[in-house]
C-alpha cells in the first residue's frame, strides 16, 4: 500500500482546532484517513479568522492545517448537537480533541462517555499543560509555552530581549507527536483489537524540543543564554556579515569543515593556531575567532560568500526570504508546494508533506473546507433524512 494510502478506510473525529490538533488531523488525512472536522456554527475553527493576510477571503493560517477534511457544524452545547457528536463517535476509529481537560466532560462527550459505546476507539487529548500537575486546564498557544519551557529566554542575540521564534514549532511538533503516537496506537489495535487513550501536551513537545540544551543545564547546572545566530559548544558556528548587508549561515562543525572555510577564506594559518585547533579552543577563543573571520567575510557579498563557500564543501546558507525559499529551484524539484483546486481560491498552493515514497507525497484529495460545507453529505451517511436535517438546522444543533 503506497505511503499516502496508509490510513485508508480509518475513520477520524476532529474535535479540535487552532493549529496544533489540526495539523495533526490534515496529517492523518494526508495518509489517507477520512477526516470529519467539527465546527462551530458561524464562525468555525479559530483560525478562519486570524487575518490578515487572507488569500480571497481566507486565511492562510487555516489553509495550512485543514485539508484533506470534511467540515461539519455542530453546536456541541445543544442537546441534539451533542447527538451527532455520539453518533459520528461510534462510527470512528479514532478521535482527536483539544479542548481544555475537562471540557468534553462536562458536556457527556469525554473518553469515558464516548469509548464504550466505541470498542478499539483511540482516543488523543492535546492541550496546552497535559491532564495533570499544578498547570492542568490552564490555556496556552504556542508563544506561550514558549515563555513557559524556556525556549524564549535563549532565543535573540545576548544584548537584546528574548524573542519568540518566528515559527509554530511547538504546534507543529505536537501535531507530529500526536500522529506517531495515533499510527503506534492503529498497529497496537491491529494485533489486538483494543484501543487506547493518548495525551499530549505543548508543554511536553516544548520540553522535548529543547533537546541536548536541556541536557545541558542536567549536566552543569547552568541554563542556556541568547547567543544570536551561534551555538555554545560549536565554532564557528554562526552568521557571518557581507558587504552588502547581508550575510552567511555557516556550520564547520568539526575540524575538518574548519579548515576547509579556513582554506577558502585564505586563512589557513589559523588552522595551526593553538587558539583554534580543536573545536573547544575555538569555542573559548570564539570572539577572537568571529574577529579574525568577518574582515574577510566583509570582501564578499552574500551571494558570492555562499557560492565559494558551497564549492568547498562547507555547510552554509545566505539569509534567505520565504518569498526566495519558496520560489527556489531547490524548492521546485522537490515538489513542496502543490497545486489544489479550491472554490474560492483558484491558484491556491499548499505546503506538501516532508516525505515521499517514489517519488510520491500525500494524497490531495480535498481543498480546505468552507465552513460546514459537508454538513449534510457527513449526516446523511449516517442516516439521516432530509428532514431531520432540516429540523437539525432550525433548532440551531448544526449549521
Amino acid at each position: 500500500m503506497a505511503l499516502h494510502a496508509s490510513l485508508a478506510g480509518i475513520r477520524v473525529l476532529d474535535l479540535t482546532r487552532n493549529l496544533a490538533g489540526p495539523y495533526c488531523t490534515m496529517l492523518l488525512g494526508d495518509l489517507g484517513a477520512d477526516v470529519v472536522k467539527i465546527e462551530a456554527p458561524g464562525r468555525g475553527d479559530d483560525t478562519r479568522a486570524w487575518t490578515p493576510p487572507s488569500w480571497n477571503g481566507e486565511s492562510p493560517a487555516f489553509l495550512a492545517a485543514n485539508r484533506n477534511k470534511r467540515s461539519v457544524t455542530v453546536d456541541l452545547d445543544h442537546p441534539d448537537g451533542a447527538a451527532v457528536i455520539r453518533e459520528l463517535a461510534r462510527r470512528a476509529d479514532v478521535v482527536v480533541e483539544s479542548f481544555r481537560p475537562g471540557a468534553l466532560d462536562k458536556r457527556g462527550l469525554g473518553y469515558d462517555d464516548l469509548a464504550p459505546s466505541r470498542p478499539g476507539l483511540i482516543w488523543c487529548s492535546i492541550s496546552a499543560y497535559g491532564r495533570v500537575g499544578p498547570l492542568a486546564g490552564q490555556p496556552g498557544y504556542d508563544p506561550v509555552l514558549q515563555a513557559a519551557t524556556g525556549i524564549m529566554s535563549m532565543t535573540g542575540f545576548p544584548d537584546g530581549d528574548p524573542v519568540r521564534l518566528g515559527i509554530g514549532a511547538i504546534d507543529l511538533g505536537t501535531g507530529l507527536w500526536a500522529t506517531i503516537a495515533i499510527q503506534a496506537a492503529l498497529t497496537e489495535r491491529g494485533r489486538t483489537g483494543n484501543g487506547t487513550r493518548l495525551d499530549t501536551s505543548l508543554y511536553e513537545v516544548g520540553v522535548w524540543w529543547l533537546s541536548y540544551h536541556l541536557e545541558s543545564y542536567l549536566a552543569t547546572g547552568r541554563s542556556p543564554t541568547r547567543a544570536g545566530t551561534s551555538t555554545g559548544f560549536i565554532a564557528p558556528y554562526e552568521v557571518f556579515p557581507t558587504s552588502d548587508g547581508g550575510g552567511v549561515m555557516v556550520a564547520a562543525a568539526n575540524d575538518n569543515l574548519f579548515a576547509s572555510f579556513m582554506g577558502a577564506l585564505d586563512l589557513a594559518a589559523l588552522r595551526d593556531d593553538p587558539r583554534f585547533a580543536t573545536n573547544p579552543t575555538r569555542v573559548a577563543h570564539r570572539d577572537e575567532l568571529r574577529s579574525l573571520i568577518t574582515v574577510r567575510t566583509r570582501d564578499y557579498t552574500a551571494t558570492a560568500l555562499e557560492a565559494l563557500l558551497q564549492e568547498c564543501g562547507v555547510p552554509c546558507s545566505r539569509i534567505r526570504t520565504v518569498g526566495e525559499m519558496a520560489e527556489d529551484e531547490q524548492t521546485a524539484a522537490l515538489g513542496m508546494l502543490a497545486g489544489m483546486s479550491h472554490p474560492g481560491i483558484p491558484d491556491l498552493r499548499i505546503i506538501d508533506i516532508p516525505i515521499s515514497e517514489a517519488g510520491e507525497r500525500a494524497d490531495l484529495r480535498l481543498p480546505p473546507p468552507l465552513l460546514g460545507e459537508h454538513t449534510d453529505a457527513v449526516l446523511e451517511e449516517l442516516g439521516y433524512s432530509a428532514e431531520r436535517l432540516a429540523r437539525l438546522r432550525a433548532d440551531g444543533a448544526i449549521a
